[in-house]
């Protein structure tokens, strides 16, 4: 009994020894975003003298068991008790990068990757010839992207005209960091009783898609249209390495309900101005696409090209100049689509005129028959 109470003794010696030093991971209020926060330390020396230790520290990435990013500080005095440390504290700070599965700012004040990752520190207590080990702690933390993806269209609670709606979204911030970055698309339909977040939360959804690689998503064809007394939410989740790190907000829209005559038809007056980004003009074409040219400088050349959107892959269409000659100023022109090969009911197509300046205009239409 007496020798297994000595041995008992022995253990909590020796390990009280070896772990003269207990380490805190003193974290942000708002989490982990860049490198310095990482050196963020409470340290408590339990001897009774003053050492000189180094700090080293681990982060491994939870699901994988990778090793991402790993630091070692140069050695600093700690004094007895409780001493806060922050990275400017350590000197200079020496990083190496782990898996290449995560992109990293080189820089020593550079972002952290985004993910869930599990950190461990180490002290060393530097001698004349070799480190001896003080303590260690490990801990798990998240380290979510500064700015979560951001809804761009269709507009939050916005009417819009077409039944097979085109969405578009912004990536996280910040995107040097992300590494393989994916979305995941849904959309539910809200109802009366539902705020549009609990809708996404309980609601089965009407269409989801996964592991887009673009910032945009086409309604399908082969999908139902979407109905006019409908309420719609969608939202994107942000992938990194197949993990979710961010979710965006909760946007609304309904599908505008049009008239017969505005649904089938374009009166014959209408001409649809071009605009300077892709996304900026939309109208719909019953065959005949008529359009606003403004010649500025006087020249008689303009070349037209047209591409099918409707899918991920952009698809070329042929199709002929305006007959009418364009002359200075604004030209009022129209191209008749109805034999062009390639047109589909209710496809998306994009329309880009190139003047001899080179400068472009876009007009985004759904073509109908």
């Amino acid at each position: 009994m007496r020798r297994t109470t000595l041995l008992i003794c022995w253990l909590l010696a020796a390990q009280l020894l070896h772990s003269q030093v207990v380490v805190n991971l003193q974290l942000p209020p708002l989490g982990l975003t860049i490198k310095p926060q990482l050196w963020n330390l409470s340290l408590v020396n339990t001897s009774a003298q003053t050492m000189l230790v180094r700090v080293e520290m681990v982060m491994t990435e939870v699901h994988t068991n990778q090793r991402v990013l790993t630091g070692t500080s140069q050695a600093v005095p700690l004094p007895k008790g409780i001493k806060l440390l922050q990275a400017q504290d350590l000197g200079t700070i020496t990083y190496n990068m782990g898996s290449p599965g995560y992109t990293i700012d080189p820089s020593p004040a550079g972002f952290l990757p985004t993910g869930v990752f599990r950190i461990c520190y180490t002290i060393l207590k530097i001698e004349s010839d070799y480190a001896d080990r003080l303590g260690e702690e490990c801990e798990t933390i998240e380290v979510e992207p500064i700015s979560p993806p951001q809804l761009v269209m269709p507009l939050d609670e916005e009417a819009v005209d077409i039944t097979r709606p085109f969405f578009a979204w912004v990536p996280p911030a910040p995107f040097n960091t992300l590494n393989g970055l994916l979305y995941d698309w849904v959309l539910v339909e809200v109802q009366s009783t539902q705020s549009p977040a609990d809708a996404i939360q309980q609601n089965i959804p009407l269409l989801s898609r996964q592991n887009i690689a673009y910032t945009n998503f086409q309604y399908p064809l082969a999908s139902p249209e979407l109905d006019s007394s409908k309420l719609y939410a969608w939202r994107i989740t942000a992938k990194n390495n197949l993990l979710p790190i961010a979710n965006s907000e909760v946007w609304t829209f309904r599908v505008r309900t049009l008239e017969v005559d505005t649904n089938r038809y374009v009166s014959p007056g209408s001409f649809a101005q071009l605009q300077r980004t892709e996304d900026a003009a939309f109208v719909i074409c019953s065959g005949v696409l008529r359009f606003a040219f403004t010649n500025e400088v006087n020249s008689q050349q303009m070349s037209l090209r047209l591409f099918d959107i409707s899918s991920a892959n952009r698809k070329s269409i042929a199709i002929e100049a305006p007959a009418t000659p364009i002359v200075a100023g604004q030209n009022l022109l129209q191209v008749d689509l109805r034999n062009s090969s390639g047109m589909v009911n209710r496809h998306i197509y994009l329309l880009e005129v190139t003047d001899a300046k080179g400068e472009k205009g876009f007009l985004r239409f759904e073509y109908r028959e």
